[in-house]
């Protein structure tokens, strides 16, 4: 092809020297990947591996070929501004800086460009190293976020866990060497990527709104990890300023960010449990929330407040707040009562339990979606038996809870040895043996052996109406059990008259009348 390079070149010097800022904005020579990105480019222009295949002048079009492992595509689109190639690299891959190198080596020189770009290393990394602060650290994380994620409004949730890896390992290669700071910095620059990372969490589907939940979950308990690790070790005095900025960090992120605000809350609730433990941080943050009056539409400011309520022990501003508990907030005061049982304040854990039950039925039976409805049952049932619940309250429980309690309901009677009512329940909510015997079945054997009876009797009946060999042999492994019950209730004669009459009645089944003579039932 017979094309002057040199005059394409300089008829678009702007664009070529614009896309060569960008180069240096978006790629840093203390990165290992950029350098050697940088340093591959550079060999494939210098050795002529670099051809304009195609150039419209009227479309402003440029089209390369660069022969690398195998041939690759590159295409200046000028009126456009952007570049694209056929490899799978995002963003710069070395065939596009290649093909610009090709053009600016035309209009100025590319060594001392090289030059300039290799020299910023020395830079970036004593400023990492020697200059040590909070600022420093912010910086760094945000170079980092700018290069891999600042340019993608809308994130491939597909892609999200991986990005964030790659930006995490980028920003952990520069890790102190001192060990006291190792777990302090990841921990920093860790929550701050997190937050960066945060606005483009934005799901375009319910489908993908479940790829989003699994990455935040994942990265909490990451976060969880660095808070024990930072948290167990000696504080030094030079780390207050990193304490103080990083408390901005996490307020900023639970206040101004957008979006799943529990998963934010329980992230901001790790760090004020177990790292900003001094009173006066506490009282100073509790203040600053009241007084902020540019906080995100979804923040629900008064269970931060009751948070800090808890922490500092204000039992009556914290009761004040309960008074205005509603069915929509039922999830995060849940977490709230998990809050004060890990800290165990019984005080704080009895309140918002008793406050929470006159929304109970309400909120599983009308605003809980049906398939978590028998795991919010069992949390709070589990939570429940922390405290002392009257019985009216238990009553309420548990009427709340309908089938999706029938099990704590169940070991709740036999806790107040009320057996007659614990069998006339599964009269009334039928289940299986093996059901039964988690229910407490065991002990209503031990304890009250008759009340069993009609309740097996049920059970085997149910069995025989199926009309299968297999049914039949479980109802005579019911009545096995039946057997034992009307044995230690002293019912002899009534179980030998009972197997007789069940035996008569269905005579025709001869099926059932060999598993009953297989079984041995007669006391």
């Amino acid at each position: 092809m017979n094309t002057n390079i040199s005059d394409i070149a300089k008829s678009y010097e702007d664009f070529i020297r614009n896309q060569m800022a960008q180069i240096g904005l978006n790629l840093h020579a203390s990165n290992p990947e950029d350098e050697e990105l940088v340093r591959r480019a550079a060999f494939l222009a210098r050795h002529n591996y670099v051809k304009i295949s195609a150039y419209s002048e009227e479309r402003n079009v440029i089209s390369f070929v660069v022969q690398d492992a195998s041939p690759t595509n590159v295409i200046f689109h000028i009126n456009a501004g952007n570049l694209t190639c056929d490899c799978p690299k995002e963003n710069w891959c070395r065939h596009k800086l290649a093909a610009l190198f090709v053009l600016y080596q035309y209009i100025d020189s590319l060594a001392t460009w090289l030059e300039n770009f290799r020299s910023k290393k020395a830079t970036q990394m004593s400023l990492i190293k020697e200059e040590r602060s909070p600022e420093t650290w912010l910086r760094l994380v945000q170079n980092v976020y700018k290069v891999n994620l600042y340019s993608q409004p809308v994130l491939n949730p597909y892609l999200v866990e991986s990005i964030f890896a790659d930006m995490q390992r980028q920003v952990f290669q520069h890790t102190p060497l001192e060990r006291e700071w190792q777990s302090l910095y990841k921990l920093f620059t860790h929550m701050a990527l997190l937050s960066h990372t945060w606005k483009h969490l934005n799901p375009t589907s319910e489908s993908y709104k479940t790829y989003f939940n699994n990455f935040i979950e994942h990265e909490a308990e990451k976060v969880k990890e660095h808070i024990r690790l930072t948290s167990s070790k000696s504080r030094l005095f030079a780390t207050d300023p990193f304490y103080d900025t990083l408390q901005k960090i996490v307020n900023y992120f639970l206040l101004h960010q957008t979006g799943y605000f529990e998963q934010r809350l329980y992230i901001y609730t790790l760090f004020w449990e177990s790292m900003f433990n001094e009173k006066s941080r506490r009282e100073s943050e509790l203040a600053f929330i009241k007084n902020d009056r540019h906080i995100e539409e979804d923040v629900k400011i008064a269970s931060i407040e009751s948070m800090f309520f808890i922490m500092l022990k204000k039992y009556d501003e914290l009761e004040q707040e309960l008074a205005s508990m509603n069915e929509a907030d039922m999830l995060v005061w849940m977490d709230l009562a998990r809050f004060a049982d890990r800290n165990e304040d019984h005080k704080a854990l009895s309140m918002i339990i008793r406050a929470m039950l006159p929304c109970l039925d309400s909120f599983i039976n009308t605003w809980l979606s049906t398939r978590y409805r028998s795991a919010f049952v069992n949390a709070f049932n589990k939570l429940c038996s922390k405290i002392d619940l009257h019985d009216e309250e238990a009553e309420v429980l548990f009427s709340a809870s309908g089938m999706y309690g029938m099990q704590p309901y169940s070991l709740f009677l036999i806790e107040r040895g009320r057996y007659l009512e614990w069998t006339a329940l599964h009269h009334r909510f039928p289940s299986s043996l093996a059901y039964l015997e988690l229910c407490g079945l065991k002990t209503v054997l031990e304890e009250k052996p008759e009340a069993l009876l009609p309740l097996y009797h049920a059970l085997a009946m149910s069995e025989l109406a199926q009309k299968s060999r297999q049914h039949y042999k479980q109802a005579v492994r019911v009545w096995k059990k039946m057997k034992s019950a009307a044995k230690k209730s002293g019912k002899n004669e009534f179980w030998n008259n009972y197997v007789d009459q069940t035996r008569q009645q269905y005579k025709r089944l001869r099926a059932l009348q060999e598993e009953i003579e297989k079984g041995n039932l007669k006391l």
